[in-house]
């Protein structure tokens, strides 16, 4: 899924790897973050992050991004993007500022792991601890997941039949709405501009009323939100809960095929069409195939990664010394 101006509210799950990229990436999906205004805000920043450069290191592995002497070579990049869910991965490829946002996080994470080690930060006693007990939680989490692999060959048909039909309830999904949109920049602070991107807005609403009107058209030739307007304005197909709260009131009174707005928000205005509505309930197995089997084969890695961790408890005598136990949680 891409990111559209101004539409979308919370965000969808994502793991960010640190607090760093976390904010980097804060801008992906929340509301209103996604327009020409929130990009206006946030120009990326030319001394750090940089087209590819030449050189004997770019022979080795391409440099994508430098900031002074600490680059990110392509080889990281695709690793920096492989740790991020692919809707999420999707958004970055076609959102640059966003990309590039993310990029001068890392380098700047990059610059400060250096300036630590510089600094011998390494050599701290408690730094060393830290890094020990980190590396053995490593360890253990990926031993622990290479000996208790689900099979190859599960679940079969008939077990993703089985758990479909028992999850019915969990498995329900809300009314989803296919929504288009024409989307007119009108920051804040300049009252002039945002009057005439209101008239610009209901003229194009006027015009997208008309029973023989090309609402797609309109989009391509109009809508400053670059994601959606080479797609005729299309959106997707999104759950309210997806959708910023200014919006939601509108887009549930609507009919299919029905024109709304333009309704304003911090960014702009929006000329909204419902193109179709999908009624709330429950998706066929063959839409969630692929999530209901990852589900079972993450519980199964579970019940053997629990049953491997008994097994080599049982196969010993544990013993605990009360008297040291207690002194030391003194």
């Amino acid at each position: 899924m891409k990111r559209f101006a101004g539409i979308f509210s919370t965000p969808m799950k994502m793991q960010r790897r640190v607090a760093a990229v976390a904010t980097a990436m804060g801008g992906l999906v929340l509301a209103g973050c996604g327009d020409a205004a929130g990009k206006a805000d946030t120009p990326p920043q030319e001394h750090a992050v940089s087209a590819p450069v030449s050189g004997p290191a770019s022979q080795v592995a391409p440099v994508v991004a430098s900031l002074g002497t600490v680059v990110l070579t392509a080889d990281e990049v695709r690793g920096l993007l492989a740790a991020v869910p692919p809707a999420e991965r999707q958004q970055l490829a076609a959102d640059r500022p966003a990309l590039d946002r993310l990029l001068q996080a890392r380098l700047a994470e990059k610059a400060l792991a250096q300036q630590a080690r510089n600094q011998g930060w390494l050599e701290r006693s408690d730094v060393s601890e830290m890094i020990q007990a980190a590396t053995e939680r490593i360890v253990l989490s990926t031993y622990l997941e290479s000996v208790s692999q689900a099979p190859a060959d599960y679940p079969s048909a008939q077990e993703l039949q089985v758990a479909y039909e028992q999850n019915q309830a969990q498995l329900q999904v809300p009314a989803r709405y296919r929504l288009s949109q024409i989307f007119i920049a009108a920051p804040y602070g300049d009252a002039g501009a945002v009057e005439q991107a209101r008239r610009q807005a209901a003229d194009l609403a006027r015009r997208a009323a008309q029973p023989k009107a090309d609402f797609a058209s309109l989009a391509r030739e109009f809508s400053q939100d670059q994601a959606s307007a080479g797609q005729g304005g299309e959106i997707g197909l999104l759950p309210l809960a997806q959708v910023v709260p200014e919006l939601r009131e509108v887009i549930a009174g609507m009919k299919a095929g029905q024109i709304a707005g333009p309704v304003q928000l911090p960014a702009g205005f929006h000329v909204l069409k419902l193109q179709e509505i999908q009624a709330a309930g429950t998706p066929a197995l063959a839409e969630v195939e692929d999530e209901l089997r990852a589900a079972l084969r993450a519980q199964r890695q579970k019940q053997a990664a629990r049953a491997y961790l008994d097994g080599m408890l049982n196969a010993g005598t544990v013993s605990v010394d009360g008297k040291a136990l207690a002194a030391a949680l003194e």
